[in-house]
């Protein structure tokens, strides 16, 4: 049942997306020492959608950008996972800043692994979805 799975895959990305603003949170006021910066992090797929490539605008402690998408699974830490063309693009174009959260096994005890910068040297990418027109 497409439409079934398509909402509890959204509901779940959802979750992993507030676990991921969470552990930025936490990342910035208790290892970096940055409350401020805590305070002001935003979640931009709640606020303004989901085309910005990336889930969550944040900050490194000496307040560079830091620009975090998150990607969630109930699954094992090698389920492979979906990643737009534009995620794909801004990743490239700002390698320094994007941190891609991979959330795993998160219906049990959530964990993550971090892959920095662009996503065709960190990932191996296979094209599963085209745009057609007549």
């Amino acid at each position: 049942d497409f439409v079934r799975r398509d909402a509890e895959n959204r509901r779940l990305g959802r979750l992993g997306e507030e676990w991921g603003l969470e552990f930025e949170r936490r990342r910035l006021h208790e290892v970096e020492k940055r409350p401020d910066l805590a305070k002001r992090i935003e979640w931009n797929a709640d606020t303004r959608g989901d085309g910005a490539a990336y889930d969550i605008p944040s900050f490194e402690a000496d307040e560079r950008p830091r620009l975090v998408e998150v990607k969630t699974t109930g699954s094992g830490k090698e389920f492979p996972f979906m990643v737009t063309s534009n995620e794909v693009r801004v990743s490239g174009r700002e390698q320094e800043r994007y941190h891609l959260y991979r959330v795993f096994e998160f219906g049990r005890q959530p964990r993550l692994y971090v892959l920095t910068g662009d996503l065709t040297k960190t990932c191996r990418l296979q094209p599963t979805q085209f745009r057609a027109r007549p």
